[in-house]
């Protein structure tokens, strides 16, 4: 990348015109010539535009190599703030600009991010960008040197999760049998634990979440009733479960798919079939929407 890409591709990434950049320094038109290469500035013009875009006059004049150090120079900062900031999205845009051969610290950024997004993706309903984003960290976990098990761990337990929704939602990267030293430490992670128990017919995890839980949650809440469910208390799951879809507070799309489905099982056991048919079409509606391509 010659000089006059540099400056046009840092202007246009800054939302300036032209005009804005060249000041009262130069003209419009010498810094239109000098970023399509037909004009080549001089160490004065270096200086005054390197200022007008916040960069160092050495990330211009930089060859390849030393350019992607000056890049993430000019961008850490603000890579740092949005990641303090908690701002995942902003921060991985940064850090995509600023370093697009990302090196292990960027990659260790961007490996963190994606596994955040892919969490915020997953409780708003959007599955198949979950999939997506979480793949993404893993891919950036591979090529840093820093620890990265963390987010492996994370990945799994959502990953365990959505086959329970589907199978087509699935990692093209992850490991499943290669040891991690690290647990994800969460509510959540607890929860699908549980799950898996009682799927093996194991209730005493079951119980000792619910007694160890100082949540109401709506995790500790659908446990309750799936024990419930599991001594054929159909009755009593179903008044449990339908104070869930009353709740003050709506439940997201991934948790209402879950009442969804344990309601249409309650009914039909129950007798009540015209409740069962009601949840079980508006359980397949949801599906779709979970399942769509963003």
């Amino acid at each position: 990348m010659n000089i006059g890409e540099k400056i046009r591709e840092l202007r246009v990434a800054k939302l300036m015109t032209q005009s804005e950049l060249a000041g009262t320094h130069i003209t419009r038109n010498m810094l239109s010539c000098i970023e399509n290469g037909v004009a080549q500035p001089s160490l004065s013009t270096i200086l005054y535009i390197a200022g007008r875009l916040n960069v160092p006059a050495g990330f211009l004049l930089a060859e390849e190599g030393d350019e992607i150090v000056y890049r993430k120079m000019s961008s850490f900062a603000n890579i740092k703030r949005a990641y303090m900031a908690e701002d995942w999205r902003g921060c991985r845009s940064l850090c995509l600009f600023g370093c697009p051969q990302p090196d292990d610290e960027i990659s260790l950024l961007l490996a963190d991010c994606d596994a955040e997004i892919a969490t915020e993706e997953f409780w708003h309903g959007k599955l198949r960008s979950s999939c997506r984003f979480f793949d993404e960290a893993l891919t950036y976990a591979e090529k840093t040197v820093y620890h990265t098990e963390h987010i492996e761990a994370r990945a799994r337990v959502f990953f365990r999760y959505m086959q329970r929704i589907s199978p087509t939602l699935y990692s093209d990267v992850l490991d499943e049998e290669k040891p991690l030293p690290v647990q994800y430490q969460s509510l959540f992670s607890a929860y699908v634990s549980v799950l898996e128990s009682l799927d093996e017919g194991n209730r005493s995890v079951a119980e000792a979440f619910i007694t160890s839980s100082d949540s109401d949650s709506f995790f500790v809440w659908h446990i309750r009733a799936r024990l419930m469910m599991d001594e054929a208390r159909f009755l009593e799951a179903k008044l449990l479960l339908s104070k869930l879809l009353e709740a003050e507070n709506p439940l997201n799309e991934v948790e209402l798919y879950t009442v969804l489905c344990e309601m249409e099982i309650c009914c039909r056991e129950t007798e009540d079939y015209k409740g069962a048919y009601r949840y079980a079409s508006e359980k397949v509606q949801l599906l779709e929407a979970l399942l769509k391509e963003a």
